[in-house]
């Protein structure tokens, strides 16, 4: 297995994997998004909440305002023996009338912080206020929404083929909504934005020489992040998790012997 950057930026990575599956990457694409440790806001103590939302709106709120923070230096609340923190303590205090954002939120933690400083939360008009106290804690995304690190999806590595050439070869060519589409006599190809829509061949037909087709032995990996986690951090966190899977897959197989 081979993997080829594509491109990448601060939200966002897309990597070729070669001469792999679609088993293998559907395994990491599910342990990308739900099997990531990852910091949220899961308990918040109101002391005076006088907004016109109900206390559980604004703590649902806030789970889904996402951290930035060091995996490092953070472990899960069962595994209390660690030297690491479990916990990342917020605070906020706020009087109308003005809109309340994320960035109002204030970390006990000075390496633990909002990653978005404009995130509305709620107004308050004048004379009303919201004074709370929040506890970020370790959560994973199949347990709870707040706790997802990321979008991942894949797709398979498009190719084309054309037996002969085409009668309407400027309209086939038009057909393809992401212009990915390049046709020279009785060559075509196209690029990697093409997912696989096969609007041109139904253009194409009814000469039905066309052919879009995807290798499920190539895919094009992209990885979203929705957390404060960079994309490279989340798919490495990844390769880890699935490791160790199959490593205890491994040890549960030879009990069997």
């Amino acid at each position: 297995m081979d993997v080829k950057i594509l491109d990448k930026n601060e939200t966002k990575i897309r990597f070729l994997l070669q001469d792999s599956n679609p088993q293998f990457a559907n395994a990491l694409r599910r342990i990308a998004m739900m099997e990531i440790p990852i910091l949220a806001i899961k308990f918040v103590d109101f002391k005076v909440n006088d907004s016109v939302l109900y206390n559980e709106i604004i703590a649902h709120r806030l789970g889904l305002i996402p951290l930035v923070f060091n995996p490092k230096d953070f472990d899960l609340p069962e595994k209390s023996s660690s030297k690491a923190l479990t916990e990342a303590k917020f605070a906020l205090h706020k009087k109308g009338p003005c809109t309340v954002y994320s960035g109002d939120l204030k970390s006990a933690n000075p390496d633990v912080k909002v990653l978005y400083d404009n995130i509305p939360i709620v107004i308050l008009d004048e004379g009303q206020e919201l004074k709370l106290e929040a506890t970020a804690m370790l959560g994973f995304g199949k347990d709870h929404a707040r706790h997802q690190a990321s979008v991942s999806w894949y797709r398979y590595y498009p190719s084309a083929k054309l037996e002969k050439p085409l009668k309407n070869t400027d309209e086939v060519i038009k057909a393809c909504p992401k212009n990915a589409l390049k046709i020279e006599g009785t060559k075509a190809s196209v690029n990697i934005d093409c997912d696989l829509c096969k609007e041109c061949v139904k253009v194409a037909k009814p000469d039905n020489v066309l052919h879009i087709t995807g290798d499920e032995h190539n895919l094009i990996f992209t990885v979203e992040t929705v957390c404060g986690l960079t994309p490279e951090t989340i798919i490495t966190m990844a390769i880890d998790v699935l490791k160790n899977k199959a490593k205890e897959f491994e040890k549960q197989l030879g009990k069997l012997k």
